[in-house]
């Protein structure tokens, strides 16, 4: 009789001692200590059982332990600003034609009143990321806060002047870069992981819906005698009620945490949303005296640090989303900014309002694509076969909508060769009763919806790279928004050249449809190529991450000999 087989090993192995949750009578607050004398912390009331990440420390001035109403103040006051610079960006999509018929100059220079500022937000983005890892986020804020006031008020009597009108977008230009790639490591910064997420679909949200339901309103209020100033002015009464916010709301975030693994935690976190204090003139100085402009610097100032967003820039996993999402972003943008061009002349003829209507499609049907494809949902489903299937997806219903807006205007205004055409009759004649706005409008949507379900992989595919190649939580969150706010800069300074470039382009109908045809056929071109580095070299982009961004040594990685080899 043979005896019986021996017990398999198990893959999990047995875990040290064990482990009790304890509650501190004087915070409320919960921890657990193991064995190892380790202390995690928890979070309170209904996420009591939720493990804090990032772990907080035991400083009052943490921004993960500020009371709840000062962290959705902070937020608040920045999301103000975020949606103030997504009117701006697409103030002028409406007005271009009459800009160039005003000043006297071409469409290529009324539509640089768009692509300049854009393209300069580049620039000030980077630098602003550099500048935001030294000396914190806050004094960024400011400045760029005060040059887009500066624009802003410019901007209400520029009418007569290309020169003083470029002059204040500049200076917008500038202000957008920090609110452009800044706002997600302020969200890092002051929300734990189980906040954070509905954080970041609400500014997802308003970024999207500001840019594209603005040219609506503007289109109206630049429909009177003053023209496209009166949207400045309107924005100039939001930006004071942004500027006191931003002022008094938005403290410094950026902190150097130190948590320590062994102290049990002493400290309350508020859930208040609302401060419970005596509102008092003392009271009102000291909160103001702690509003400080600067209050935070880098330990030390080294190559390294300031070579870290650049290095998230250059990084391959930044790279391919950007040669994935960039011909539908980079053609939506430069297509609505060209809509004044195809639309303003005969034998439409429409003035302001109704050219900004043409933005109904995008507004109504990429604004839910995009803040539904941000929901956890999506995210916790990301497998390889769901990223794919997206790319797939994304660029078909990019491609219809790209090649269905230009191939249905240009064979809208060419002459019929069927004879059906009445004598003399010329191309703008059949093009007026031949193109329907609404259809245009909502080929415009379906190339917004495919350019939104593209974008919607960028977030999966950073954190996945950065789980993989920082050392740690902080590290990786860091990573996150270097890689984000680097992708946002490149997007940014290459679309402000499509933007300037298009016009050319699409002059003749024949040049709208070669243009459509090329953008469309070479995005499934590059989509497929794409899928194909993800399918079998993903990993691999990855470690190349890490190699250009300093973060690991990959060679220590690889195994030299056995384990099981003796001399």
């Amino acid at each position: 009789m043979e005896g019986r087989p021996p017990r398999p090993i198990t893959k999990d192995w047995p875990r040290p001692g064990t482990s009790a949750t304890v509650a501190t009578t004087a915070t409320g607050a919960s921890y657990m200590s193991t064995s190892s004398q380790r202390t995690i912390k928890y979070g309170t009331g209904k996420h009591a059982k939720v493990e804090l990440s990032p772990q907080p420390s035991e400083d009052p001035e943490d921004p993960l332990n500020w009371p709840l109403w000062k962290k959705h103040l902070n937020f608040g006051a920045l999301l103000s600003m975020v949606a103030l610079v997504g009117v701006m960006k697409t103030a002028y999509i409406s007005v271009n034609s009459v800009i160039a018929i005003e000043e006297e100059v071409s469409y290529t220079a009324a539509v640089a009143l768009t692509a300049a500022p854009l393209m300069v937000s580049a620039v000030t983005g980077l630098a602003c990321l550099i500048i935001a890892r030294i000396w914190g986020k806050r004094p960024v804020y400011l400045v760029s806060m005060v040059m887009i006031f500066i624009g802003v008020v410019w901007n209400t009597h520029v009418r007569g002047s290309l020169a003083q009108n470029m002059a204040a977008r500049i200076f917008q230009g500038v202000g957008w870069g920090a609110f452009d790639t800044l706002v997600l490591g302020s969200i890092q910064d002051t929300y734990f992981e189980h906040e954070r997420q509905s954080m970041i679909i609400i500014h997802y949200a308003v970024s999207t819906a500001t840019m594209l339901g603005s040219p609506l309103l503007g289109g109206t209020a630049s429909a009177g005698p003053r023209g496209f100033e009166v949207q400045f002015e309107i924005m100039s009464a939001f930006l004071s009620v942004s500027i006191l916010l931003l002022v008094l709301g938005a403290p410094e975030t950026t902190y150097d945490r130190v948590v320590s693994d062994t102290q049990p935690p002493t400290l309350q976190r508020s859930q208040a949303l609302w401060p419970n204090v005596r509102y008092t003139k003392e009271a009102a100085l000291a909160y103001v005296a702690k509003m400080k402009p600067w209050s935070y610097q880098a330990n030390e100032i080294q190559l390294p640090l300031i070579l870290q967003a650049p290095r998230a820039m250059l990084a391959p996993t930044t790279g391919l989303l950007l040669a994935v999402t960039l011909l539908p972003y980079a053609g939506f943008w430069s297509l609505i900014n060209s809509l004044s061009l195809l639309f303003s002349p005969l034998p439409f003829m429409l003035p302001s309002a109704p050219l900004g209507a043409l933005m109904t499609g995008p507004f109504f049907l990429a604004t839910p694509v995009a803040v539904v494809l941000a929901f956890p949902l999506f995210y916790k489903r990301f497998t390889p076969i769901v990223h794919l299937t997206t790319l797939a997806v994304g660029t078909a219903i990019a491609s219809i909508g790209m090649l269905g807006f230009g191939l249905y205007l240009a064979g809208s205004m060419e002459t019929p060769t069927d004879g059906s055409a009445k004598p003399f009759s010329t191309p703008w004649d059949l093009g007026l009763n031949r193109v329907s706005l609404p259809v245009a409008s909502f080929l415009l949507g379906l190339l917004a919806v495919g350019t939104m379900g593209l974008d919607a992989t960028i977030r999966p595919i950073i954190q996945r790279s950065t789980a993989f190649t920082s050392a740690n939580l902080a590290v990786g969150l860091r990573n996150t928004a270097d890689m984000h706010g680097g992708l946002t800069c490149l997007r940014n300074f290459i679309t402000g050249a499509f933007i300037i470039g298009l016009p050319n382009a699409v002059l003749m109908w024949d040049g709208l449809k070669a243009t459509a045809l090329g953008i469309g056929i070479t995005q499934i071109g590059v989509t497929a190529a794409a899928c194909g580095v993800y399918w079998y070299w993903d990993e691999n982009v990855r470690r190349l991450d890490g190699r250009v961004m300093g973060l690991i040594d990959l060679s220590i990685l690889k195994r030299t000999a056995s384990f099981f080899d003796t001399d």
